[in-house]
């Protein structure tokens, strides 16, 4: 894997200026700073260490920017082994909420079919923590899965300011 300097300025992108935190040959990991979004995107055959290896990167990430919305890009990454799909809602997402401390909106953008694959065996729980939770949804093209984000943080600074 191979980091890159955490606020490395890469150029214009469809969603405003965008920061490369990470990159690798399966994964790539930019910010947003004007959306406030967390641009994740894997590609091709992803191996269980590769994939592991890949969100303990992440996690680092998420440790420091602590990122409430998130563009999750699956468009391009083979189908995952049911082991490691269950590993990513076991394991990483709830470190995700831990580290965010705050509900998580996660924009997936990916073929409807690959999104109930991912969430059919899961309970629910696996996406609380203390209150907070992480939302998904399923979108075909980013700009519409960005569109949701910032409909999702309107929604939550609203209520905030009722409560």
């Amino acid at each position: 894997m191979k980091s890159v300097h955490p606020y490395c300025f890469s150029g214009v992108g469809p969603l405003g200026e965008t920061l490369k935190l990470f990159k690798s040959e399966k994964l790539v990991v930019e910010y947003v700073a004007e959306e406030k979004t967390l641009i994740v995107g894997w590609k091709g055959k992803v191996k269980s260490e590769e994939l592991r290896n890949g969100y303990d990167e992440l996690l680092e990430l998420v440790h420091r920017l602590r990122p409430r919305k998130w563009q999750l890009d699956l468009t391009k990454r083979d189908k995952l082994k049911k082991k490691d799909q269950r590993w990513i809602f076991e394991n990483f997402l709830p470190k995700v909420l831990r580290a965010v401390n705050d509900d998580v909106f996660m924009a997936v953008i990916v073929p409807v079919i690959m999104l109930n694959e991912l969430v059919s065996e899961l309970s629910g729980d696996e996406l609380m923590h203390k209150g907070n939770f992480l939302i998904m949804q399923n979108f075909m093209y980013r700009e519409e899965g960005q569109r949701w984000l910032n409909e999702m943080e309107m929604i939550k600074l609203g209520a905030n300011k009722v409560s």
